[in-house]
């Protein structure tokens, strides 16, 4: 008898604590109503979740951030799992959307309300090659502005003007949105996907199924070399010519024969000679990027026009063909036609999306998948 008076005295005690901070709880779903004075960490100290489960929240986003400062009036809800664990938590701010933050394993990721709302019907068209990309997918219904979107999200590992062949395929994926949710092309010999996704900070890129943007990080030498003999400058002496004019390249002295490396994932437009710069080869690395490598001793044996090549990969070996005083290699960063410093230009770097964020992509790559 005296063990149910204690218990039921206990809960008696939980109930009138528990009061001054829920406005209801159903089935470990508890909802609070921000009074003044209450804060994220006395809900969660009331809930028995400790404070390192909320720094770990807390931290994990810069929207989380915001659970900071709750104002009076505002809506929480946090689930617990049937042991009493974290699961997941919905704030309602005044005149903001509301977002959720999910615990998944070991790590957080939110969801907006936006992620939250029934999602969208997709729709497919597909584009079959018989002419070219332009052609073929303006006559199966795309605007010009979806025709470059899909080839500029393709274009670091699919040539347009040579790697398509007659049959070949691309399925653009629609939810009505302004741009495709996802791009898929089918070859004969080669798959290539990217997905749309926001960030947290309302920027959209194309990803693969990984999370991973389709460009690679530039290296910022194509070689290992001595040192370098000439910078990127407007004016510059020549030591053949015997006169001032721009050197809009870099050249790196190093012994000949040295292995030359291709900064950066891309597409070889041209393996041959060209005039004054010698033996060279120039590689296309997405829609905007270029390198040039010259005065080349020899190629690597098995690198052609329209191949693709990944970063670090061997293309060529220094030399000294063309017109040049020296074993040197002339390396030029192109972005969009016009020559750019190398040694102080900023390039891109390939992307990931967040953890927090990953579980929602791979929900819509699953999506977009099951659609086709």
């Amino acid at each position: 008898m005296s063990k149910f008076l204690s218990l039921a005295l206990l809960l008696l005690l939980l109930q009138i604590s528990f009061g001054s901070a829920f406005a209801h709880s159903k089935d470990n779903e508890y909802h609070f109503t921000v009074k003044s004075g209450d804060s994220l960490s006395k809900y969660f100290s009331k809930l028995g979740l400790s404070k390192r489960l909320l720094a770990s929240l807390l931290s994990a986003s810069k929207q989380n951030q915001q659970l900071n400062q709750l104002n009076i009036g505002e809506k929480i809800t946090i689930r617990l799992h049937a042991n009493r664990r974290f699961k997941s938590l919905n704030h309602q701010p005044h005149n903001k959307a509301a977002f959720g933050v999910v615990l998944l394993g070991s790590r957080f990721a939110n969801s907006s309300k936006q992620a939250q709302k029934k999602s969208k019907p997709l729709s497919t068209i597909i584009v079959t090659i018989n002419n070219s990309f332009g052609y073929d997918a303006q006559k199966s219904g795309l605007n010009l502005n979806t025709i470059n979107t899909v080839v500029k999200a393709l274009s670091w590992q699919l040539d347009f003007s040579s790697d398509l062949h007659k049959g070949d395929r691309f399925f653009i994926v629609s939810d009505g949105s302004e741009k495709p949710v996802g791009i898929i092309y089918k070859g004969s010999n080669k798959r290539i996907e990217v997905f749309s996704h926001t960030d947290d900070r309302n920027r959209s890129r194309y990803y693969d199924r990984y999370g991973y943007t389709l460009n690679s990080s530039f290296l910022r030498a194509p070689l290992k070399y001595k040192r370098i003999s000439s910078k990127f400058q407007l004016k510059r002496y020549h030591p053949i010519l015997k006169t001032y004019r721009p050197h809009r390249a870099v050249d790196y002295a190093a012994v000949s024969g040295t292995p030359v490396y291709s900064t950066a994932d891309g597409i070889v437009k041209l393996k041959g000679w060209k005039g004054a710069l010698g033996k060279v080869i120039i590689i296309k690395h997405g829609a905007n990027y270029t390198t040039v490598y010259a005065h080349l001793s020899k190629y690597a044996s098995n690198l052609r026009k329209g191949k693709a090549v990944k970063k670090g990969q061997i293309i060529g070996y220094v030399g000294s063909t063309g017109r040049s005083t020296g074993a040197h290699l002339h390396y030029e960063l192109r972005y969009k036609g016009k020559r750019k410093d190398p040694l102080s230009y900023k390039l891109p770097t390939q992307k990931k999306i967040s953890h927090t964020e990953l579980w929602r992509f791979r929900s819509q790559v699953n999506k977009v998948l099951a659609s086709l």
